[in-house]
């Protein structure tokens, strides 16, 4: 049931009803939040449920001219919402569950930063759409305001349906990219106005590695903030779980090696090291405008803080670390794989235009004095739930030991991508040998060499993870990496070296299995 609306409530409704942008602008600022807040009680999902938000609103304005009652206009974008977050879930074709928590999400969503940004926060979505093309305009009005279908809208404007959904894609991306100048602005001027911090640069980060994954970028962050600088690139590797990581796709494509729930990850990660993770972003989900404000401000924080970055897909699909921003330029200063070390625009912050996906994250280290040495037990914890795939699944992706069965399937039924598996081979073969540097080197830990039996386990998960290397060492040169259009006969040898590097890799998780159990017990 709708409040008893005031009188200057009801009259900016009925502007609203007259096509007022300055009105919509007004109740925008209103009934934003608690549209999300409806949206999210549907969807389940805080980036979902911005953008069901973003959509209902827009919706909302394209047919004004429905609303009836003024009175009951609380009620009337409530079934918008509530219309629209179905519509998501439909096209998502799942039904609504409850999300794994993110502490984060709750803690951002009442800070107050982000309560000042909601309130500062100005017409925003009716502004944004004076910046399409006037067809792609009628277009999106069309789609939202009658909710024709693209079959009928396409009728209507002599198109192809397929270039009607790439005009309601695009104007979509359109809408998000001024949206989001629009709310950097604005935190922008929040900012000056508090005195904050507008630039930090930390020192330029070491970075050798080929290849960018998560573990490769956390060993210069965990030397920056939680660690004493000491540990060795195996150590990080293996106490992060990044050693024992195997992931892959249907066919195998080149993105499998590095695609997984980083947040639920790196909270693992953290636990491991005694401190906390702050993150945001996953796979696969599109970043709200809000979403990227507030990946802009974590960044910003921690910098400020003198803790590096690990952010995805600022260049390329991999992983980089920003160490520095400059809000007068709206760049950072990026360090991404192989040496470069570009200066990267606010705006390209989770706007790929293939793969428009944000993640950013980052270690506490508050307490760094005070921290003990990584978690032994922990960090097995994590390594043995990822090789049975008890963490939370990504849709398209196969992780843990299941993901041997998923390569081999490719192979067998020939739609491996070659690059794809030549990527995958080389990659697990580094982190394999840095499996077997990290069992090697804790072979004198009390918690190891205390227990005979313990000790004689390690050794053997050791040798067998030196199998796995050695297996896949000899699949490395099978196929040439990097030269487009070579096929070779690969098929039989390579499904062979990969059940082997399965079986071997089998046993070596049996054995820390055991130990776990040892330390522990495992139910």
């Amino acid at each position: 049931m709708d409040k008893r609306m005031n009188a200057a409530d009801r009259e900016t409704v009925e502007r609203f009803r007259g096509g007022d942008r300055e009105a919509f602008g007004e109740l925008v600022r209103k009934h934003r939040a608690q549209a999300v807040d409806w949206a999210y009680a549907i969807v389940r999902d805080p980036f979902r449920a911005e953008d069901v938000a973003q959509d209902a609103l827009i919706a909302s304005f394209l047919r004004s001219e429905s609303l009836e009652q003024p009175d009951r206009f609380a009620s009337w974008l409530r079934r918008i919402v509530r219309n629209k977050a179905y519509d998501a879930l439909r096209a998502e074709k799942r039904r609504p569950m409850a999300p794994y928590s993110e502490e984060t999400e709750a803690e951002d969503a009442c800070t107050p930063e982000r309560i000042a940004l909601d309130r500062e926060r100005r017409d925003s979505v009716s502004a944004t759409l004076q910046a399409l093309p006037d067809r792609n305009r009628r277009i999106v009005e069309a789609h939202y305001l009658q909710e024709r279908t693209p079959e009928e809208i396409a009728q209507a404007f002599g198109l192809a349906v397929s270039n009607v959904y790439n005009i309601l894609s695009r104007s979509k991306m359109k809408l998000q990219e001024e949206r989001f100048k629009r709310e950097t602005a604005l935190d922008k001027k929040r900012r000056l106005a508090l005195g904050l911090t507008s630039r930090r640069m930390l020192p330029v980060p070491e970075f050798r590695s080929a290849y960018a994954s998560l573990g490769h970028v956390l060993h210069d962050a965990l030397a920056a903030g939680c660690t004493d600088g000491s540990a060795s690139l195996s150590d990080t590797m293996g106490y992060t779980g990044q050693a024992f990581r195997i992931q892959t796709t249907a066919d195998c494509g080149l993105s499998g090696s590095l695609i997984y729930d980083w947040g639920y990850v790196l909270e693992r990660i953290a636990e491991t090291y005694g401190t906390r993770a702050r993150w945001i972003g996953r796979p696969g989900q599109v970043p709200t405008p809000e979403t990227l404000v507030r990946a802009l401000d974590s960044i910003r924080e921690a910098i400020g803080r003198g803790i590096p970055v690990v952010a995805w897909n600022l260049s390329r699909a991999e992983f980089s670390m920003l160490y520095g921003f400059d809000d007068e330029s709206e760049r950072f200063a990026c360090r991404a794989a192989g040496g470069t070390a570009p200066e990267v625009p606010y705006a390209r912050l989770g706007r790929d235009l293939d793969h428009p996906e944000l993640f950013v994250g980052w270690l506490e280290n508050a307490e760094a004095s005070s921290f003990g040495p990584p978690s032994l037990v922990r960090a097995l914890d994590a390594i043995l739930r990822h090789a049975h795939g008890q963490e939370p699944r990504v849709p398209g992706y196969v992780a843990g030991l299941a993901a041997y069965d998923a390569w081999i399937e490719a192979f067998a039924e020939d739609r491996e991508q070659p690059v794809g598996h030549a990527y995958q081979v080389a990659l697990l073969a580094e982190a394999r040998q840095h499996a077997v540097a990290f069992l090697s080197g804790r072979a004198e830990h009390p918690a190891v060499a205390g227990d005979p039996a313990v000790a004689r386990l390690w050794r053997e998960a050791a040798d067998y993870y030196r199998e796995v290397h050695l297996v896949l060492t000899r699949l490395y040169p099978s196929f040439p990496y990097g030269m487009p259009g070579v096929r070779l006969d690969i098929r039989e040898p390579s499904m062979r070296g990969i059940r082997e590097a399965r079986e071997a890799e089998k046993a070596g998780i049996d054995r820390l299995e055991r130990i776990y159990s040892r330390w522990v017990g495992r139910g």
